[in-house]
């Protein structure tokens, strides 16, 4: 037989998520429409190059929406056995967990932000972008601003290959927008060089946002937001 067998790389190769564990080891999650044999042999792809690199022990779990058996699944090659925890979420009711934690919130009381993460993979009558699309309105809600971008981050994560590209794409979006936004707050707060201020009052511009904000962002009086406008637009022309 061939000893030497070429590797190819692909840009699709990237983990879903890994945690560090207290005792030290790694928590690796997939997210997966089904668990086929290819899926488990590509995920001992990135199970091995995470021990080469820390030296851990790994504990890999796959969510799964609706396909398959739950429980551990075994991939055999004679003196290798790897094995993974797939968690199938068909049973779950998304709807009810939708309507109790848009009440805790409504009333002031702590939810469960990791069960809102897996929201969008339970069962519901909504399809699958549109209980995405409301998972991130409700995490939008949460009162803790680091705690909530985590989560929402996470939630876009995991439901990466079970909702269209467009709707995914819109979402990352709106919450990138969030980090300029609040990047130009902490700035503006700053006692920093005007120069640095006026930098972040052009991107805001190119973003669409109005004077007042920009204003109230950076310190800026209207006349030098002015200015820059008129610096754009001959840029521009």
């Amino acid at each position: 037989m061939e000893t030497e067998i070429a590797k190819v790389e692909t840009t699709d190769d990237m983990m879903d998520l890994n945690f560090r564990l207290e005792d030290g080891s790694i928590l690796h999650l997939e997210e997966e429409t089904n668990l086929s044999r290819r899926d488990l042999i590509r995920v001992a792809h990135y199970d091995l190059r995470l021990f080469s690199r820390y030296n851990a022990r790994i504990h890999t779990v796959v969510f799964t929406p609706s396909d398959g058996t739950p429980g551990t699944k075994v991939l055999d090659t004679g003196i290798l056995q790897y094995s993974v925890l797939q968690l199938v979420f068909e049973e779950r009711d998304g709807d009810a967990l939708l309507a109790q934690v848009q009440s805790a919130l409504a009333k002031g009381l702590p939810v469960n932000e990791l069960e809102l993460i897996f929201l969008p993979l339970m069962k519901s009558r909504l399809a699958k972008g549109t209980l995405l699309c409301k998972t991130i309105e409700i995490e939008k809600q949460l009162p803790d601003e680091e705690l909530r971008n985590k989560v929402r981050e996470l939630t876009l994560i995991l439901s990466n290959r079970i909702v269209d590209k467009e709707i995914l794409d819109t979402l990352w979006g709106e919450l990138r927008m969030l980090k300029v936004i609040k990047y130009a707050e902490d700035k503006g707060r700053e006692k920093g060089r005007e120069e640095e201020r006026k930098t972040v009052a052009k991107n805001l511009l190119s973003l669409g946002m109005g004077d007042d904000y920009i204003m109230k962002a950076t310190g800026l009086d209207k006349k030098i937001i002015d200015a820059i406008k008129k610096t754009i637009n001959a840029c521009e022309l």
